[in-house]
């Protein structure tokens, strides 16, 4: 796991309390991925998370980590994709996609007994309606994923997936999506890892959630779902693109782009 942690407006919290808010995020992200049954290799990987909005559960992670399975499926160079250590039927479990381009967003059912399979965390986050409320510049955002650089292989049927996780103040904010921007100069290494070098390749965290953190008046974090993320950008500096929550919809559709 490589953790980086920034001055946020939550404050100047010690090495300690970073590395717990990027363990936090870490709960939710599941590693989704895909590859031959033959040859037992994987041959990408996005990330994904479970969603409760109050009214249904579902897994979320980006079109594009969807139709990068489809388009290889259709050439006959996959035939198996797992949510981690779960078989995933990605096109008989689709809830809904975008039909625009702009919108990055898609769903897929889970039971409850693959939840349970799975062991990992739900992400409900502290909003009491749905959808949670868009977050504002300057406010904290954690992000956990799992890079495609950090897959290694581990035994014949087994690979590792290396973690990727921040926390970073909001930058940009458009009606569409919101951006973040990794500034150097504000590193911190909270878990005594060593930092990622310069143009580190974040392809593989597509899909992760973008969580918002919220300090009460007693100093309680909480968080919420602020979005999903889609997109990275290293020829222009580190910067994040991330898709507001509020386009899916609490019964698991995407709303399309306005």
């Amino acid at each position: 796991m490589k953790g980086i942690g920034m001055n946020t407006k939550l404050g100047d919290e010690p090495p300690e309390v970073q590395s717990e808010l990027l363990k936090m995020a870490a709960m939710y992200s599941i590693p989704i991925f895909w590859g031959t049954k033959e040859t037992s290799q994987v041959d990408n990987n996005g990330t994904a998370f479970i969603l409760d909005t109050g009214e249904r559960r579902f897994v979320v992670t980006a079109a594009h980590v969807y139709e990068s399975y489809l388009k290889k499926k259709s050439k006959g160079l996959i035939d198996d994709c797992q949510l981690s250590n779960l078989p995933f039927e990605l096109e008989e479990k689709r809830i809904s996609t975008s039909s625009s381009s702009s919108m990055d967003i898609a769903t897929f059912d889970i039971t409850e007994q693959e939840i349970q399979s799975l062991k990992r965390s739900v992400l409900q986050g502290n909003q009491r309606t749905w959808p949670p409320k868009r977050p504002r510049i300057n406010e904290a955002i954690v992000i956990a994923g799992f890079p495609g650089n950090e897959r290694q292989q581990v035994s014949t049927h087994g690979y590792s997936f290396g973690l990727y996780c921040f926390n970073t103040p909001v930058s940009s904010i458009s009606n569409r999506h919101f951006g973040c921007v990794l500034e150097r100069e504000y590193w911190v290494d909270s878990f005594q890892l060593g930092l990622p070098e310069e143009g580190y390749d974040l392809g593989g965290i597509s899909g992760a959630p973008a969580l918002a953190l919220d300090l009460s008046s007693s100093g309680i974090v909480s968080w919420r779902l602020a979005g999903v993320v889609y997109n990275s950008f290293v020829e222009l500096g580190e910067i994040f693109l991330v898709h507001h929550a509020e386009f899916i919809k609490s019964d698991g559709t995407v709303i399309q782009s306005t």
